[in-house]
């Protein structure tokens, strides 16, 4: 590789390569920035020759910081080529020569003025000198670092920019818009304009009221954290606390209609949260007054009794049975002004304890809450659960923020809004008529766009993705219905169909990404929180030293050092056929007629077959980590049963061409449909490889996914001895730093035994389980394939096809070999999905979506 860049720097001139050889070997890396910025500067004469040297090193400097492991390879024939160089010296020298090679080429003067700052950054770092720089000027330097050597429009770093601003405000603005009453205020956002509300592929945003309830509740039921959890369990400990307090307050004299009605209040608290309902989202109302008052009549008719049978008269008998006058019982003034005040639960019980504090003598006052001063992240979750809705751009922090703090490996939570536009031929117009068998036929062309937002932490590290989705589909069903009349009106039919889909999938995304480092996932969260909080809050954080931040990924670039930010761009293929057998019995016809409008309705149960064939791609540009070429192909199949409820307000019968023919015009209807579906049995298998760069080096992931732990546990049967020895990885040495000892080999079979029972176990008690089998790359091969990477840039450089050809070949064939990889993880991961379309969907489609898919990790080994 070296030979192949000396021959392009020096026009095949071995005694000039000789040269720049000999000149690399007198000096350290550090050495040849400082020259190529006083050459850049410099105007005094010098020997031609010394000149001619000089600028070829400094040329093959360029050419080696743009290939694989480039920066080591000169260190080698640097001066201080005995030693390894660290990272900490080589990520500066590879941002320093990226961004020189990138200002001899750029025209704008303004980013060349950019690729400086990033420059003198780099040989700062290099220096090790303590000279201070604007936050703007590391974001420079990172921005070179992520591989992007110019911030003017209509460039990727622009792209992304955009995309992030379109994230933080357009998308929060159509939510908050979308929950604005008609007769807004001035300061409300105002609606888009009726044709984009009109149309559903336009207008979207993943963060829509539903989305956001959808969002808790998958996440919830697969035991992720949300604020909606949060803020429920904290109300739920402030009503126990004020429980307590009553409790110590009940012979408190002359406050007793306020204990009692403070009682009523948490006594119809608990009935919402016994019946499902979720605290946070509640406001109070004016039936929630009438229940607290029902309550609290009830708890004095009770306490009045109870009086009455604790003082019996004199002759020992008690008045329970004597009839009393109802007593008008009022709620108290607090309580009837909390039922009108739509206050949250949360505000509802701190203004009930702040009354209690006012009336109880001291004695028996509340005790002092954790959670009486609020602080910020709590006070913001209150906000929004009580809103329901995002209300400003800050939210979208409030709201992934406990979702990140507390995610796990392969933890997903994914949401998406938008729509589908398409057309279709929902029925044959014309066709053979016979009154016992009907053909069907239907067809469609469609396309959906969705907005999404997605928290992930996949192997690589933490990751958070903003972008679009757009879907061509085309769907085509054939089949027969068989049937006829049992009764005027009624008949009975049963029809077997086939389906066959095929849509592509078009990806665009911006990812930021913090790579894993074993022991300091907390660290990792709360670099992801600094760089949500920096994208959000970009126009008002204010920087440590210089001007303020231009955009959201400037901001994300200062403030965070160790951010990837790439472009994602991934297609994915599906091609589905499915088969249905359905039974509509009976099929009831409101009003008959040979052409005559009618209504029918119709009870269809059904079973249903059907298999997916789906093929991903998926590569990302830019990004100091990358996953480049990433490939994927599932086989899945299903089995299931429907039931459907089929009502036509408007439906006519075939209609003969002329009277005796046995063909003519079908009968068409206005359909609408109510309907319910369960998978029965289900199977995937899914084979995928995911290529990845770190910095300048190859690394890679092979990944198998299943849908029984079968064949985990035929993973484990053959390769028991690798997954303990990796196992054994993971467990901390003895005091010789020697990790493989008997208590280590031990503790790892019992972590491995432990495992196969919980995926036994799952197996059993749940359905929807997807076990992966993961294998990573090992060094010694990535080094191997960097070699070739190397290579075949160089010969692309030169125009020499059938050379990077063959590197590539080689490449392949290192995949191939078995011995490329090594065990890395067994995860047992559980999925859920929530998917809700409404809309038209007949001749003329027209839909809104709204999709939260939710994954955790049901059991992993190693144990993290």
């Amino acid at each position: 590789m070296v030979t192949s860049a000396l021959a392009d720097v020096t026009g095949n001139d071995a005694t000039r390569a000789n040269r720049v050889l000999d000149m690399l070997n007198q000096h350290p890396l550090e050495h040849w920035p400082r020259v190529a910025e006083e050459m850049s500067k410099s105007v005094r004469t010098r020997s031609a020759t010394n000149n001619s040297i000089q600028q070829d090193t400094l040329d093959l400097c360029r050419k080696l910081a743009n290939v694989p492991r480039g920066m080591e390879m000169l260190q080698v024939l640097s001066s201080g080529g005995t030693v390894p160089i660290v990272a900490e010296r080589a990520k500066p020298l590879r941002v320093f020569w990226n961004a020189d090679e990138a200002q001899q080429k750029e025209p704008d003067g303004k980013v060349k003025a950019w690729l400086q700052t990033a420059k003198q950054v780099a040989r700062s770092k290099l220096d090790g000198d303590e000279k201070s720089f604007d936050d703007v000027d590391h974001a420079a330097f990172n921005a070179v670092r992520n591989g992007y050597f110019s911030n003017a429009p209509g460039t990727p770093y622009a792209q992304h920019d955009q995309r992030l601003k379109k994230a933080t405000m357009e998308w929060v603005m159509r939510a908050v818009a979308a929950n604005t009453p008609e007769q807004a205020t001035a300061t409300a956002p105002a609606k888009s304009s009726l044709p984009r509300r009109l149309i559903p592929t336009l207008n979207k945003t993943p963060f829509a009221k539903s989305t956001l309830d959808r969002a808790y509740s998958v996440g919830e039921s697969m035991g992720l954290q949300s604020p909606r959890k949060q803020v429920d369990q904290v109300i739920s400990a402030r009503i126990s606390m004020l429980e307590e307090t009553l409790k110590n307050a009940k012979g408190a004299p002359g406050l007793q209609l306020e204990i009692s009605a403070a009682h009523a209040m948490l006594d119809h608290l608990k009935s919402l949260e016994k019946k499902g309902t979720h605290l946070s989202q509640v406001t109070l109302k004016k039936r929630d007054g009438k229940s607290m008052q029902s309550l609290l009549k009830a708890r004095v008719q009770q306490q009045r009794l109870s009086q009455i049978w604790d003082k019996p008269d004199a002759n020992g008998k008690r008045a329970v049975n004597v009839l009393h006058k109802a007593q008008h019982i009022e709620l108290p003034p607090l309580y009837s002004e909390l039922a009108n005040s739509k206050l949250s639960v949360y505000e509802a019980i701190n203004r009930v304890d702040e009354h209690l504090r006012e009336i109880l003598p001291p004695a028996l006052q509340p005790a002092q809450s954790v959670e009486e001063v609020l602080d910020q992240d709590l006070s913001a979750a209150i906000k929004l659960l009580k809103t329901r809705h995002l209300s400003e751009k800050s939210d979208i922090v409030t709201f992934f923020k406990p979702f990140i703090l507390e995610s796990r490996l392969r933890d997903r939570l994914r949401l998406g809004g938008g729509g589908t536009l398409g057309v279709g031929l929902p029925s044959l117009p014309y066709s053979l008529i016979s009154p016992i068998v009907s053909p069907i036929f239907s067809a469609e062309k469609s396309r959906s766009d969705e907005a999404f937002a997605q928290l992930f932490m996949p192997i690589l590290g933490m990751e958070m993705s903003f972008g679009k989705a757009r879907t061509e589909a085309a769907e085509a069903t054939i089949g027969v219905a068989a049937g006829s009349a049992v009764a005027d009106g009624v008949g009975i039919q049963a029809a077997l169909t086939g389906r066959f889909t095929a849509q592509e999938t078009q990806t665009s995304s911006t990812l930021m990404r913090f790579f894993r480092t074993r022991h300091k996932d907390d660290e990792m969260r709360g670099n992801m929180l600094t760089a949500l909080d920096s994208m959000v809050r970009c126009d008002i954080i204010d920087p440590q030293k210089g001007q303020r931040y231009a955009g959201p990924l400037e901001a994300i670039l200062a403030r965070n050092p160790e951010v990837s930010v790439s472009q994602i761009d991934a297609t994915s293929s599906t091609r589905n056929v499915a088969a249905r057998v359905a039974l509509r019995i009976p099929a009831v016809r409101f009003k008959d007629g040979a052409s005559d409008a009618s209504q029918t309705l119709t009870p269809e149960p059904s079973v249903y077959v059907e298999a997916d064939r789906i093929k991903e791609r998926r590569t990302e540009t830019g990004g100091f980590i990358s996953v480049v070429g990433a490939k994927g192909d599932t086989a899945q199949q299903r089995a299931g049963v429907t039931a459907n409820l089929n009502f036509a307000p408007i439906a006519s019968s075939a209609t003969p061409a002329e009277k005796g023919a046995n063909h003519g015009v079908q009968g068409q209807g206005l359909g609408l449909q109510l309907g319910m579906s369960r998978d029965l049995a289900w199977a995937l298998e899914k084979n995928e490889i995911s290529p990845f760069l770190i910095g300048d080096k190859q690394d890679a992931d092979l990944d198998r996914h299943y849908s029984t732990p079968r064949d985990m546990q035929a993973e484990i049967t053959a390769n028991r001895d690798l997954w303990l020895m990796r196992c054994i990885e993971t467990l901390e040495p003895d005091e010789t730093g020697n990790k493989n000892t008997p208590d280590n080999r031990l503790r790892a079979a019992m972590h491995l035994d432990a495992f196969e029972a919980t995926i036994k176990r799952l197996g059993k008690d749940s359905k929807y389980c997807q076990y992966n089998v993961n294998y990573s790359m090992k060094g010694r091969a990535g080094a191997e394939i960097d070699g070739y990477r190397g290579i075949q840039a160089l010969a692309l450089k030169r125009g020499d096809v059938q050379a990077a050809e063959k590197a590539q070949q080689a490449i392949d064939d290192i995949l191939l070999t078995k011995e490329t990889w090594r065990p890395l993880v067994l995860i047992v991961r559980e999925r859920a999905r929530d998917s809700t379309v409404v809309g038209w969907r007949k001749l003329l489609r027209w839909q809104k979506l709204s999709n939260v898919d939710g994954q955790r990790t049901a059991a992993q080994f190693p144990p993290p």
